[in-house]
């Protein structure tokens, strides 16, 4: 600017300000334009806008007549010229601000000007509706030669000549948000009336549980909610129980602090909105202190809306944001559009939910016949092995020949052994059936135990080896020691039955493989550990691979294991009961390996049966 020039804002470049708010273009772009324009209208050097964010009310430069620096610029609340403005909502020309006492400590957050150079200073707040949400701000510098203050244009005469149309052009820049406000909102309300078809075009086959999950992966993306939740109430534990929940990282992070569980008495709002069945819309992180998920992020948008099922209120669906503010009118509609249609969904599912129960009870029956006629089965095969050999025994015994006895003998307490371990077999299966499996959680040092039943191993057979390695000295994990004794019992004793005179059976400790890769953490104790069990036999079928899990399944091929098909069942829900994982990996003719991953480090209380 120079002395005595008159600011007026001309007609063509109003109007193609104008043009450019209307546009449809990016917010980004708009406010570009609009602050090079600025700059040309009011002959100065630099133009910026500052937007007002978070409840603290900093300032971050949003836009500016030139390229924003990398390094993001944020004002800290009251500080600088701008920091006034918006603070007062005052307009405000400063021919020297450095000189000023009140702006004197501001940071110099302009670098267009030479640092030699006075700056001058003109900045208004930016209003959208009744909010003021930023300033705008003009920069300019002092001539060279200029000596005294009155020959700046931002004296008082051309302060108040330059203030009310840099207002003018505020007003503008408030009508750009304005706009584009109202695009956000109408691009919302398309995806939601979008996602409301989606959520109708959905067959009624598809199950409740997918539906809700879809519902809330979209909710998270159009509304840009942090966590999208569907609870429903749980009578049963008297819990809000998460049925479908975002996958994005606070919604991870929700599943992971086990907030996808919470105690009704202690939900907070979610409880007064299942209560008073009752939407519940808020947009301050102050009164939202009571949703549990404030405790593992700072919740400032919260939208909750009552989810009923045959007109009985037994859900909540929930939005929560970081930001403030983040949600509207226009959600609250159509979230309550959407709880009403995901009540219907619920309540056919319930219907169906009611067939298929009655469908599982039929197959369950069927199964428990089928289960009693395989054990019953297998009992009289062992009853009937003792009986023949004590029968046969006898009569021998009777005639003086006594050479028969001992091997009798043999056969009574193996197939005694074998009748026994099938009854705890079933009874195990029965208990996990009827979700009374458990186990008795203590602190195992592993190394020891692994040495143990190695050495108890070598009595089974004498013309195979059992061998023992392990790359940790020591490992104490928190086990149910008699569980996983069985567990590797079982697979020792199938590795021998498999295995051919003078194979070797080996078993292996180690870190679990993915903590390998990490080399600082090898002076660490491992988090989890890798038991693995291998023999030198003929190996496991690949079709058999896939279902050697399975309960009843003895596999195929020319050795077919006695017994009830069990133990690798049952060994596989006590592993998972800890935590773990058990596999197996085979080449047909050369042998078979079973690994078992374990955590070492578990939260168990060990004073109490799990």
């Amino acid at each position: 600017m120079t002395e005595g020039v008159s600011v007026s804002l001309d007609g063509e470049s109003f109007e193609a300000m104008s043009a450019i708010i209307g546009s449809g273009e990016p917010l980004d772009v708009v406010l570009s334009v609009l602050m090079i324009r600025t700059r040309e209208l009011l002959e100065v050097q630099y133009v910026a806008l500052f937007l007002a964010e978070g409840p603290e009310g900093q300032l971050r430069l949003t836009a500016a007549s030139s390229a924003i620096p990398e390094t993001q610029v944020l004002l800290a609340p009251g500080v600088g010229v701008e920091g006034w403005v918006l603070q007062r909502g005052r307009r405000i020309a400063v021919a020297n601000p450095a000189a000023d006492p009140r702006f004197a400590t501001a940071p110099r957050w302009n670098t267009d000007l030479p640092p030699a150079e006075r700056q001058a200073i003109a900045a208004v707040p930016v209003r959208s509706g009744s909010t003021m949400v930023g300033v705008l701000s003009v920069v300019d510098s002092v001539a060279p030669n200029a000596t005294r203050a009155s020959t700046h244009p931002f004296d008082s005469a051309s302060a108040a000549e330059l203030l009310p149309f840099l207002g003018v052009l505020a007003d503008l820049v408030g009508l750009a948000l304005e706009n584009s406000d109202i695009l956000a909102r109408q691009e919302r309300r398309t995806e939601l009336i979008q996602l409301l078809h989606t959520i109708a075009a959905i067959p009624a086959s598809e199950s409740a549980e997918d539906l809700a999950h879809t519902i809330t992966d979209q909710l998270s993306a159009i509304t840009h909610a942090d966590i999208a939740s569907i609870f429903l109430h749980s009578a049963a534990t008297d819990e809000l129980v998460a049925f479908g929940s975002s996958t994005t990282p606070l919604g991870q992070l929700q599943h992971e602090h086990g907030m996808d569980h919470l105690p009704l008495a202690t939900s907070g709002p979610l409880l007064q909105v299942l209560q008073q069945n009752t939407p519940l819309l808020l947009g301050s992180g102050v009164d939202i202190v009571a949703l549990p998920m404030s405790s593992i992020a700072s919740i400032q948008s919260l939208l909750i809306v009552p989810l009923c099922i045959n007109d009985v209120c037994q859900g909540v669906i929930l939005l929560a944001a970081t930001s403030p503010d983040a949600f509207g009118d226009d959600d609250l509609s159509f979230l309550t559009f959407i709880s009403l249609r995901l009540g219907y969904a619920l309540h056919h599912d319930k219907v169906a939910n009611e067939l298929t129960a009655a469908e599982q009870t039929r197959i369950q029956h069927d199964a428990r016949a089928s289960f009693i006629a395989v054990v019953a089965h297998d009992l009289k095969n062992a009853l009937t092995s003792i009986g023949g050999s004590s029968q046969l025994a006898l009569r021998r015994v009777a005639r003086g020949n006594n050479e028969y006895s001992a091997k009798a003998f043999n056969v009574v307490v193996a197939k005694a052994a074998q009748a026994l371990q099938l009854v705890n077999d079933m009874v195990d299966v029965n208990n996990v059936d009827a979700g009374r499996f458990r186990l008795f959680i203590r602190p195992v040092e592993l190394t020891a135990l692994l040495q143990e039943e190695v050495e108890a191993a070598q009595g089974l057979s004498t013309s195979h080896t059992v061998t023992y390695l392990s790359t940790i000295p020591a490992v104490e994990i928190a086990a149910d020691t008699q569980r996983l004794r069985q567990v590797i019992d079982n697979l020792i004793t199938n590795a021998i039955h498999y295995s051919p005179d003078g194979g070797t059976i080996t078993i292996q400790l180690t870190k679990a493989p993915e903590q390998e890769a990490a080399p600082s953490e090898s002076a660490l104790l491992p988090q989890k550990v890798l038991i693995a069990v291998s023999d030198q036999g003929m190996g496991i079928a690949a079709e058999d691979v896939s279902r050697i899990f399975d309960r009843f399944y003895r596999g195929r091929g020319e050795r077919v294991a006695s017994g009830s098909g069990l133990g690798l069942y049952i060994a596989a829900e006590i592993i998972a009961q800890h935590g773990g994982t058990i596999r197996v990996e085979s080449v047909p003719g050369a042998g078979a390996t079973f690994f078992i991953t374990l955590p070492v480090n578990r939260n168990i209380d060990t004073n109490t049966a799990k």
